[in-house]
Formats: structure tokens, sequence, C-alpha cells
């Protein structure tokens, strides 16, 4: 059987009142929608926001010494299209005592830019930079220890610093050619690992 108009059950007016309230409803599920419309568009951009904050990546080096002539040559190379803007060097453990962990920061000059290539140098106490520049007075942190073994952290405020845009090889000692490092562990905590999640790399 055929649905009757709203004016032939209710009367006119009862029927204007229903349309105006249908229409209302439908108004306010529309207004719903495009709510929920937003609130998934600013959950996918925050989420994408998350992504691109300031990166930082993470060589551990678990053997450095200050003999002499057993000194660390680290090749840094910044692959990314972003400076770095904080490095620092942390001594994690030492072989006489508990280290301290406490982070020292290279000056700001000593950062290595986007397509730039730096020699890092363990020496002695100290860390130089390219041609024998002092950037981190290591003494308080090693002591008298012979080995020791640290963290060295580079971080930027772009979002495609990572273990294959950052990349650092080491050797050591004075001869020539001088000995491959190996044993050390590159970490970031960039989404550019397996699965979108951080690298984790031996070397």
């Amino acid at each position: 059987m055929p649905e009757l108009p709203y004016a032939l059950i209710y009367g006119k007016k009862e029927s204007a009142k229903m349309e105006v309230r249908m229409k209302g409803g439908r108004m306010i599920k529309k207004i719903l929608l495009l709510l929920l419309a937003f609130y998934a568009f600013g959950a996918i951009y925050m989420n994408n926001v998350s992504l691109v904050q300031a990166g930082s990546v993470y060589y551990y080096l678990p053997y450095l010494t200050t003999i002499s002539g057993a000194e660390v040559y680290c090749m840094v190379s910044n692959f990314a299209t972003d400076d770095i803007t904080t490095t620092t060097f942390t001594v994690m453990a030492r072989a006489d005592a508990q280290a301290s962990q406490t982070a020292k920061s290279f000056p700001a000059i000593y950062n290595v830019g986007k397509g730039r290539t730096q020699l890092l140098t363990f020496k002695g106490q100290y860390v130089y930079v390219d041609d024998g520049n002092q950037a981190v007075d290591l003494t308080s942190e090693t002591g008298t220890a012979a080995a020791y073994g640290g963290t060295l952290k580079f971080s930027n405020s772009g979002s495609n610093i990572n273990c294959k845009t950052l990349l650092v090889t080491c050797f050591q000692g004075n001869t020539t050619p001088k000995r491959n490092i190996v044993g050390y562990v590159c970490e970031d905590d960039s989404t550019s690992g397996p699965g979108n999640t951080k690298n984790v790399i031996g070397y």
C-alpha cells in the first residue's frame, strides 16, 4: 500500500512541522559527518607531523683507547638534505671505573653540514675535528682508563636523518693502511627501517 503524504495524515500545519524536523535531522547528520571527516583528517595530519619532528642518529663505539698510537679515526658523511645542528659524545663505559655518562657537546662550528664529510679523531683524551682542531675534552670522562666506549650522537631539525643518510666508518692506528674498526652499531629514531620502524645496523 503506498505511503500517504504527511499532509493527509496530520494536516498541513503538522506536515510542515514534520518536514522542518526531518530537514533539521538531516542537517545535523551532515554536520556530524563533516566533523568526523575533519577529525579523521586532523588525526592523519598529526600523525604525519609526528614523523617529521627532529631526528637523531646514534653510533655506539664500544672500543676506543687513550693509548698512544691506537687513535681511532671516524669519517662522517652527511648524505641528508639538512645540516646537523647538534653533535655530542658520551663516554658510556670505561675500563678503570664506572663512567659518569655525561654528554659532551661539540662546538656548533663542527656540526656536519648537508653534503659534507668530516674527520673525527679520538686521540688520547680528546676528540679532534678535521685538521686537528680540538672539539671535545674527555679528560674528566675517561680519567686514566686505557680503554673506553661511548655514544656519538647527531641531531637535526629535519626528517631525513637516519643511519642511511648519516654514515660513519672508523679506522684505528697509525699504520698504513689503518685497521678497520668493527663491532660498532648505528641506531636512529626514524621510521625508515623495516616495517616503518627505526634502523639498528651493526658494522
